[in-house]
């Protein structure tokens, strides 16, 4: 039973990454390996939390970054 448990964990946390990059590819617009301010505005959400994400405050996100 826990093995089961914990394959269903890795398997939760393996989808949420895989969702996660995913939107991080379809946010990056214009290909460039980074979220700006205006390619973050599709997504309420990370445009709310853009600069706190923004660590090192260059106004975009790296894929680091989104992944805070």
């Amino acid at each position: 039973m826990k093995l089961i448990s914990r394959l269903l964990v890795v398997g939760t946390l393996a989808v949420a990454y895989s969702a996660t990059a995913a939107d991080f590819t379809s946010l990056d617009t214009d290909k460039d390996g980074f979220i700006s301010q205006s390619e973050a505005a599709q997504s309420a959400s990370i445009s709310k939390v853009f600069d706190l994400l923004d660590s090192n405050k260059d106004g975009k996100l790296s894929e680091k970054e989104f992944h805070q």
